[in-house]
């Protein structure tokens, strides 16, 4: 069998949690074999997953976006797919940091009307 993978694998036992259709649906599966650029998911009936998914692995405080390049009865292979600069998460604590920025803002616009 040729190899078709960019970077090698390293063996790994992570619990993981696959999300999908906007966080409404989790699913348990275990991490193995990863890479830079990608790992093999074993969950259960995962010819039934998605084509393009969310993986989370807590243990090092991470999540993906991933998509399937192959599947078996209780496996599948994913690929990180890098996100586009609109799609990037934004860190809470900058989210929290705007939201204040903005009621300041708003507060100096009234003081200046007069309100």
């Amino acid at each position: 069998m040729q190899e078709r993978r960019r970077e090698g694998r390293s063996p790994s036992y992570l619990a993981g949690q696959i999300t999908t259709d906007r966080r409404l649906i989790s699913i348990e599966c275990v991490v193995r074999n990863t890479s830079g650029a990608g790992a093999r998911l074993v969950v259960p009936h995962a010819t039934l997953l998605p084509d393009v998914f969310e993986l989370h692995i807590p243990k090092k405080n991470c999540a993906y976006r991933v998509r399937a390049c192959w599947r078996g009865t209780d496996d599948v292979g994913v690929e990180i797919v890098p996100l586009e600069a609109s799609e990037s998460p934004i860190p809470l604590t900058l989210a929290r940091r705007l939201k204040i920025l903005e009621a300041e803002n708003a507060a100096l616009r009234r003081q200046l009307r007069g309100d």
